[in-house]
């Protein structure tokens, strides 16, 4: 009977001893969880992985509060090249080719390796007079370009067909060298 009591007194020590361990630890973790640091929402986004994290969750991560991955713009100012004339600005750019123009109404955003690809609408350009109300409404395009220090690729395709209207390159500041139609 004595070695039962023995026994019992130890499993019970022990138990005693688990459940403070797991007390402190959770009492660490809330203290650690109300500082921020990124170890606890680990902890917590892992264990309920099925779930999109807070964005608490998020921020202590390291991750964007958004769920966007958080990309470099295009610099904003003059690209010029040969029969191309790109302007861009915070909320897009335009675009002048020497027998057409376009425009594209959105940021344009370089991932990692400095490529994007935006839509745009393009219209053709005609030599001659252009009467007062004949405005084109062009047609929608697709730019894919990529950016390796001032210097930039560019394709240009018709959205609808996939023909590719063409290829340019441009230097940042560089000034455009077009022929418009006459």
């Amino acid at each position: 009977i004595r070695l039962v009591w023995c026994a019992m007194n130890l499993l019970w020590k022990s138990m005693i001893i688990v459940f403070l361990f797991l007390v402190g630890t959770a009492f660490l973790f809330i203290s650690h969880a109300e500082r921020g640091d990124n170890l606890v929402a680990l902890v917590a986004w892992n264990n309920d992985h099925s779930k999109e994290p807070t964005k608490r969750e998020r921020g202590m991560l390291g991750l964007p509060i958004n769920g966007q991955v958080r990309t470099k713009g295009l610099p904003v100012g003059l690209w010029g090249g040969e029969h191309i004339s790109l302007e861009v600005t915070k909320q897009g750019a335009t675009i002048e080719y020497d027998c057409a123009h376009a425009k594209i109404e959105q940021r344009i955003a370089l991932d990692r390796r400095g490529r994007f690809e935006v839509a745009g609408t393009q219209v053709q350009e005609r030599g001659g007079p252009v009467r007062q109300n004949d405005e084109s409404a062009g047609y929608p395009v697709r730019f894919t370009g990529q950016v390796r220090g001032k210097g930039m690729k560019l394709s240009v395709r018709k959205s609808a067909t996939k023909e590719m209207i063409g290829t340019f390159t441009l230097v940042y500041g560089a000034q455009p060298r077009l022929r418009k139609c006459k």
